[in-house]
């Protein structure tokens, strides 16, 4: 062996042991005898990559190209760097290069997967980790990745069982600690993340995106405060992630602390520029008159909206934001065109997760709740129930009033209003497994018994307990529980049930307006949000009428138009005393996790009603699924 090739040799042993110094010198000594040593000349370019200096790196690996000729490691670490530059279509071609060179370069299907996936080009994506993990894998990164993509794509139960698998033989990756509590949040068991999350901060307590994650648990499990902390020691640790400004400044909107979400908001956009988060929140704060949307704001909107190389999700986000702005200014059919743009890059965005709305589906799996909760049903379960006065839920359709209705009762003295629950919807899902039934929900409710009624009664009375403290009553507004009266009057005889209404277009339309955090498929179509609705009025007079406990009837239009007379109903519906700070519910202090947080700290106001008669233009398909005559064509 040459001297040249032991020095290169002994050099690589110390790169690989993290002394980069004592390598760097070596590699630089072997450059003053042998100046075109293109492996020196590649490995020095490494060492750049990894002390930041990227620039540096690429002029270094393409110079050990120019001399050396196509190489495949030399062209996947090229790869890696301009990942790192976001250079993504160089990062394809290298890496493809790379592979077509090597194709058991496992680290090059890699970086080309992660490319891809930036592009949004999660087929190809996934494809390419495939590639890396048949040739290497145990590959901990490319598996990640590839649950990453799964996430993305919906399959959330593919990419559980992925980094389940993975976290088995890997205990000790921060990253797959992290990404296995994330899979657990996005199926809705934040319960169970948590200590995923905390775990991967035990293991690398610097971890700044792990803090903010359990952050997003937190705020999940009404936890808010708790969440605040976790986002500020995300930023503590990592000034620079934009993503952990945004959370902060969405939780402290919630908050009611507009001022400061706002400087967390034009911090992340600072770090980001085109930071679509960020523009959509500071747009929300400008249309409630607390942020100025400059024209040079505009048009960054407008240019990323029509880029290709960002995600579906950001550019719907930024077309929401535009039609904001233009229905504040009144040109309402420019605010229709970016709403329509808006919901068909969201319905894409759906499409790819595999969860887009089936009418078919929906109507038959309505069908199958009216059969199962039957007049006979509830006779056979009349005494099954815990006699608690302690649960109120408000539902009915999103946009409707539910978040009206909620801080008007949570600004009594005696009741607790906790958001937005999962728990009974949760607990209809995972009933046939409890019940060990053969047939899924609802029809294994013909099992439930008065044993089984009352532990999954005592169970949830709990968990309100442990949110409500001393409350007498505690509110759970999930609107989607309309779908769920029959089993809380199984389990709640004496529960209180407040169904909020409102006009039919203007809730519709509201609806198709609304940039929801996680996409509901039947919002995104004007003719599937009628069908839809008409679906919801269908149950709503089932539980009308079969239910054995009083339903109250909130119209939204009657409380806009006669606030004290209807809150004093409602007030005393809940089995309460009147209390005057129901009237003043906008200056009760308490976290608001809904899109509509920033309207309930204002007075009652009527704006909102008819609203949909600026737009009737562009709403035959609406109108046509609900039933409605139109003169108004499609556009």
């Amino acid at each position: 062996m040459s001297t040249t090739a032991q020095r290169l040799a002994r050099a690589m042993q110390l790169h690989e042991a993290g002394q980069l110094d004592q390598a760097g010198a070596l590699y630089r000594g072997i450059l003053q005898e042998s100046p075109q040593n293109p492996h020196a000349i590649h490995l020095l370019g490494v060492l750049a990559h990894q002390a930041g200096r990227h620039a540096e790196a690429v002029e270094q690996i393409q110079r050990a190209l120019a001399i050396h000729g196509p190489h495949p490691v030399f062209l996947s670490n090229l790869a890696a760097v301009y990942l790192d530059l976001a250079r993504l279509d160089e990062v394809v071609a290298a890496s493809r290069e790379a592979v077509r060179l090597q194709p058991n370069l496992a680290n090059a299907h890699n970086n080309l997967g992660v490319a891809l996936m930036r592009q949004a080009n999660y087929d190809e994506a996934a494809a390419a980790f495939g590639e890396a993990l048949r040739y290497q894998p145990l590959y901990v990164d490319a598996r990640c990745n590839l649950a990453a993509i799964y996430h993305r794509q919906g399959k959330l139960w593919g990419a559980l069982t992925l980094l389940q698998e993975t976290v088995r033989f890997a205990p000790s990756h921060a990253q797959v600690q992290n990404d296995l509590g994330g899979a657990l949040l996005a199926l809705d068991k934040t319960e169970q993340a948590v200590p995923y999350f905390r775990e991967a901060i035990r293991l690398r307590p610097t971890f700044a995106e792990a803090h903010s994650n359990l952050g997003l648990a937190m705020r999940e499990l009404g936890r808010i405060e708790e969440s605040v902390e976790c986002f500020r020691a995300s930023i503590r640790l990592n000034p620079n992630y934009p993503g952990a400004h945004d959370n902060l400044a969405y939780t402290l909107e919630f908050q009611g602390k507009v001022d400061e979400a706002r400087s967390e908001f034009e911090e992340a956009l600072r770090l980001d520029p085109n930071n679509a988060r960020a523009l959509a929140g500071l747009t929300g704060l400008a249309i409630h008159g607390r942020h100025r949307v400059e024209p040079a704001d505009v048009e960054r909107m407008t240019t990323l909206a029509a880029r290709d190389d960002l995600s579906l999700d950001d550019r719907g986000r930024l077309h929401f934001a535009l039609a904001r702005l233009r229905d504040k200014a009144g040109a309402y059919d420019d605010a229709f065109d970016h709403y329509r743009r808006g919901n068909e890059l969201r319905k894409e965005y759906v499409r790819c997760r595999g969860v887009a709305f089936d009418p078919d589906g929906h109507r038959q799996a309505v069908d199958r709740l009216i059969g199962a909760f039957s007049p006979a049903y509830f006779t056979r379960v009349a005494s099954f129930g815990v006699d608690s006065e302690l649960p109120v839920l408000v539902v009915g359709m999103m946009r409707s009033g539910t978040t009206l209705a909620e801080q008007i009762l949570a600004s009594h003295p005696r009741v607790h209003g906790a958001g937005e629950l999962r728990e009974i919807g949760n607990l209809t899902s995972a009933l046939p497994q409890r019940l060990r039934a053969n047939a899924g929900y609802p029809e294994c409710i013909a099992q439930l018994d008065a044993g089984a009624v009352r532990t999954l009664a005592e169970e949830h009375l709990r968990s309100l307990r442990e949110r409500g403290g001393a409350a007498e009553r505690v509110v759970d507004k999930m609107p989607f529980n309309f779908l769920h009266l029959g089993m809380v009057a199984t389990l709640f005889p004496r529960a209180k049930i407040v169904h909020c209404r409102r006009d039919a277009v203007d809730t519709c339309l509201s609806c198709y307006f609304q940039n929801f955090g996680e996409p509901h498929g039947f919002t995104l179509d004007l003719a599937h949000l009628g069908t839809y609705y008409r679906e919801y009025e269908r149950i709503m007079a089932h539980w009308f009428a079969v239910l054995p406990i009083p339903i109250f009837d909130l119209c939204y239009e009657e409380l806009t138009a006669d606030q004290e007379a209807v809150s004093r109903r409602l007030i005393s519906f809940c089995g309460l005393d009147w209390d005057d700070r129901c009237l003043r519910f906008n200056e009760t202090e308490r976290a608001v996790r809904t899109a509509s947080n920033l309207q309930v700290r204002k007075p009652m106001y009527r704006s909102a009603v008819g609203r949909w008669k600026r737009y009737e233009a562009h709403l035959g398909p609406l109108l046509e699924a609900l039933g409605r005559s139109s003169d108004a064509a499609a556009p």
